[in-house]
């Protein structure tokens, strides 16, 4: 009986310790994931800037082309 009780307590020791390792992983990955996200919007936003910039510009001549 004394070696069931060591044997389910380890048992139970790696499934906590394997869950919490789960946990924060997915929350390393939940924040790498938001931060992909604010860099993307960040280019399509700057992507955009640079587009209309140029598009508003088309009628003025200028010295440089891009």
């Amino acid at each position: 009986m004394t070696i069931l009780a060591i044997f389910l307590f380890i048992i139970g020791t790696l499934l906590v310790l394997i869950g919490a390792l789960l946990i924060f992983i997915g929350t390393f990955l939940i924040v790498l994931g938001a931060a992909l996200i604010f860099m993307g919007l960040t280019l399509i936003a700057v992507g955009a800037f640079l587009l209309i910039r140029r598009l508003l510009r088309r009628d003025r001549l200028e010295s440089h082309s891009w």
